[in-house]
């Protein structure tokens, strides 16, 4: 986790280096170039709902977390020919970054608190895909479209146990045992991601909201699955 927080803060220190206005694009060879490159931190809320385990009812409706990192983006191509380079129809990124989920459940923790908050923290990685589909019409040039994957690592989960007090007929009780030797539930996720955006011309804003949703359990003996939606800001700095 700090080597995270260090790379965070030496990326944050040479970006004023590289930065540029919006009018140095058109000047010497940043003319010339196809596309653009930015990069910048982001912040966003997250909204997450688990899905309910196999044993009963034990998540009780979202919960609401944060997330924060870097994100690097290109685009390419030109809306036209007299247009600067980066107003195409296509573009790519990636973003890493540190991200807070919570949910309420219906279960009880290790001391005895009733509708305990489960969290969980992650470094979170998403690639994607960024289609324009208004980039001819300068009005919506900025407006995109975005597909992609996350790769998510576990750092920390709260509590220890949940018990569910009311479960299937069948099953009398179930504890859940979340971060003990051999619980497994710090693992790996990976997760599809779907969202629109905003580029907010000439002041570097990029406002985003995406929908996430996991492919993997959070254990071998716990058959829920995480989904979310995360409205973020970006501000982006010329490369």
């Amino acid at each position: 986790m700090k080597k995270l927080f260090t790379l965070f803060y030496l990326v944050a220190m040479v970006m004023p280096i590289f930065a540029q206005t919006e009018e140095d694009e058109t000047i010497g060879t940043y003319a010339d170039r196809s596309y653009s490159l930015r990069m910048g931190p982001t912040v966003g809320a997250t909204f997450t709902k688990i899905t309910q385990p196999d044993e009963g009812k034990l998540f009780d409706g979202k919960g609401a977390g944060f997330a924060g990192g870097l994100a690097l983006k290109m685009r390419f191509g030109r809306m036209s020919p007299e247009s600067n380079g980066g107003t195409g129809i296509l573009g790519f990124g990636l973003e890493v970054k540190y991200a807070q989920h919570s949910a309420k459940t219906f279960g009880v923790d290790e001391e005895g608190t009733k509708n305990a908050k489960f969290k969980m923290s992650y470094v979170e990685v998403p690639v994607f895909v960024d289609l324009y589909p208004f980039y001819k019409l300068p009005s919506l040039n900025t407006f995109y479209v975005q597909v992609g994957m996350q790769y998510a690592g576990t750092l920390g989960v709260k509590p220890e146990t949940l018990t569910l007090n009311n479960p299937n007929p069948d099953i009398a009780y179930v504890k859940y045992r979340l971060d003990d030797n051999g619980a497994k539930l710090k693992g790996q996720d990976v997760r599809a991601l779907v969202g629109i955006g905003y580029n907010v011309p000439n002041t570097g804003l990029d406002i985003n909201a995406r929908y996430y949703s996991g492919f993997s359990d959070l254990a071998g003996n716990f058959k829920s699955r995480m989904r979310y939606f995360e409205v973020s800001l970006a501000y982006l700095f010329n490369l």
